[in-house]
């Protein structure tokens, strides 16, 4: 990250300090740089023997932190710390705090476990003048004064194995408390995170040695398929191809690596956005990073991720499917385990993952638009999502 781009960043800190919420800011080219200089650190931390410390010594640096860590905690049945990372902390404690548990009597981590799995907040909510220590135990408030922390933010989210991931960035006396474009930044992290890590774990769980990222791919359960910076395939796990087979929508040539689509013009719209993502000129898609190819049945959810190579300063892209017509339709007290949400907004949630839309969600559960509306409004505000999308792609991901 260039120097201008550091000062950049550490402008917005000094000069809008408007409490951070669910409106989601849209980043201008430097804060594009700088994102984008934070998700390749981390993706190139799937497959690196010291694991995320690369990516949290890169947003130490970015966002001015004195200390971070990404810390993985199980709930059920028992509460107990399973791993992590963290820079900035007295050489192994963060592994003593997870074995011991203490790591639940830091207040940030305590307070992301019971906001539930989508927290993202800072303790200051971008108020200068405040004084987060009032509400710390004696635990917290006294290695924060050592430490001279001024701020904390934090984002969690529910992996695959229904353990809690839990992120801590705080920011030093020195600084100004994290403001309302920092935060932004990091709920659009948050998403990359969530797929970084999951990565991580199929690599790290399987007894399979893989030789790369890409061979990870190939044997991956789900449809998931990643493209090069020439927009051609990559790698592709066997259950995406299956599911172009299943529902005769698309075929994979061997020989120009590509996917050829029978819906002609949904190739064309395909092709287009995977290189609006490759080349990095997103700004222009307006919400398009999912699209859906139509089937027999339901249609088929194809999302997209860029996946930046910084050693060869390439620009991958990764492609998900997801399939509302063989994921298993989880019960409202599984969503509600997942994502916060009231009995009423659950419900929603369950239309909207078999693909009901505003009017069809109303009709099924007999209630106005308006009511659908503000449900859905509320569920976005209370788990940190800025698009009724990424909220139902969330769900399908974890609850399929």
């Amino acid at each position: 990250m260039s120097a201008a781009d550091q000062s950049h960043l550490t402008h917005l800190a000094r000069t809008d300090n408007d409490p951070p919420g669910a409106e989601q800011l849209e980043p201008d080219d430097a804060q594009a740089d700088i994102l984008d200089s934070l998700v390749t650190s981390l993706y190139s931390c799937v497959e690196h023997k010291d694991g995320f410390d690369l990516f949290l010594r890169n947003i130490r640096d970015t966002f001015d932190l004195v200390s971070c860590c990404l810390a993985v905690i199980q709930k059920e049945p028992h509460l107990k710390g399973l791993y992590g990372w963290a820079v900035g902390y007295p050489p192994g404690i963060v592994p003593l705090m997870l074995k011991t548990g203490l790591v639940f009597k830091d207040k940030a981590i305590a307070r992301a476990l019971e906001t539930g799995p989508n927290a993202l907040f800072s303790y200051a909510d971008g108020d200068p003048e405040s004084n987060f220590l009032a509400d710390m135990p004696t635990f917290s408030r006294t290695w924060i004064r050592a430490a001279g922390i001024i701020d904390s933010a934090t984002i969690a989210f529910t992996n695959k194995y229904q353990q809690h991931v839990v992120l801590v960035f705080n920011r030093h006396k020195d600084s100004q408390v994290f403001s309302k474009p920092e935060m932004a930044m990091l709920s659009r992290l948050k998403k990359h995170a969530e797929i970084a890590l999951d990565l991580y774990e199929r690599l790290h769980r399987s007894e399979q040695s893989f030789k790369d990222l890409q061979s990870s791919i190939a044997v991956l359960k789900q449809p998931v398929a990643v493209f090069s910076p020439v927009s051609l395939l990559v790698s592709a796990s066997p259950a995406f191809v299956e599911i172009g087979r299943r529902y005769k929508v698309f075929t994979i040539n061997q020989d120009s690596r590509e996917i050829v689509f029978r819906d002609q013009q949904f190739g064309k719209d395909f092709y287009t956005q995977l290189m609006l993502f490759i080349t990095g000129k997103t700004g222009a898609l307006d919400d398009s990073d999912t699209l859906y190819l139509q089937t027999s049945a339901l249609p088929l959810r194809i999302s997209i991720t860029p996946v930046h190579n910084r050693e060869s300063n390439n620009s991958n892209v990764l492609v998900e499917i997801f399939d509302p017509n063989v994921s298993r339709t989880p019960s409202i007290a599984e969503i509600r385990k997942v994502i916060s949400a009231t009995e009423a907004e659950a419900r929603v949630c369950l239309c909207l993952l078999k693909g009901a839309n505003t009017a069809e969600a109303a009709e099924q559960l007999d209630l106005a638009i308006s009511t659908i509306r503000t449900n859905i409004k509320s569920l976005l505000q209370k788990n940190s999502f800025s698009r009724q999308v990424d909220l139902i792609t969330h769900l399908m991901r974890i609850c399929s």
